[in-house]
């Protein structure tokens, strides 16, 4: 029905490699965050697309470039947490930050309660991980005060939770939900025995098929040949 990417559509965050990002796409015009926009290329003909941003999207760039007409509260720092609705499920996108290190602000908390006060089905989007992966480097980066956010999770209707950031392919658990990460376009990360670093990986890309049915989720991993 759609795509979503979770983050990190640029590097460095300019204007000129947003605008090339929206040409590869051929997307022509824009919206309110975090979409839809539809993609006009070959193979993506018409498919309508949601955009979150990553910590490599500051965030004035990010909605400048993909949702000119966004508004925020708060100008000095923009945050983009929206959600949308989609045949009965609930979208909840939720941002982290800007930083490599997750915070949970309370603006994000307090806008995650209130779009949870219902019993609706909800998948949560967002870019920053919540949950370790056993490399230390990679597990810094989640926010310290992440236990706010399972506990505003737990017991509620939440069907999965999707994430980015740590370009690697997962799935575990968190209060309940099942919580997917999925390998990065670009390089992944492998733990360095000898240290703490970590070792950057080519590997084959992957992008994930989600099926939700009867208000439950099912996921197959797509590899993309190199």
């Amino acid at each position: 029905d759609f795509i979503v990417t979770t983050g990190d559509l640029v590097d460095g965050g300019t204007n000129a490699e947003y605008q090339a990002v929206r040409a590869l796409l051929g997307l022509r015009d824009t919206s309110d965050a975090p979409g839809p926009q539809r993609a006009t290329i070959d193979g993506l003909q018409a498919m309508p697309m949601y955009f979150l941003p990553g910590n490599h999207d500051p965030r004035a760039s990010f909605l400048r470039n993909m949702f000119p007409a966004f508004v925020v509260a708060d100008t000095r720092a923009p945050a983009m947490n929206v959600s949308f609705a989609h045949k009965g499920v609930r979208f909840v996108c939720l941002d982290w930050g800007a930083a490599n290190k997750a915070v949970a602000a309370p603006a994000m908390l307090d806008f995650l309660a209130r779009e949870l006060q219902t019993d609706a089905p909800t998948i949560i989007l967002m870019h920053h991980q919540v949950t370790p992966l056993g490399m230390a480097r990679i597990d810094s980066f989640i926010a310290d005060d992440v236990d706010r956010f399972t506990q505003l999770i737990a017991g509620r209707n939440i069907l999965a939770i999707f994430s980015g950031h740590t370009h690697a392919t997962y799935e575990t658990q968190l209060a309940g939900a099942t919580v997917y990460g999925l390998r990065s376009t670009m390089f992944s990360f492998a733990p360095d025995p000898e240290s703490d670093a970590l070792l950057y990986v080519l590997r084959p890309p992957h992008y994930r098929v989600v099926t939700v049915s009867e208000r439950k989720v099912s996921t197959e991993i797509v590899e993309v040949t190199l």
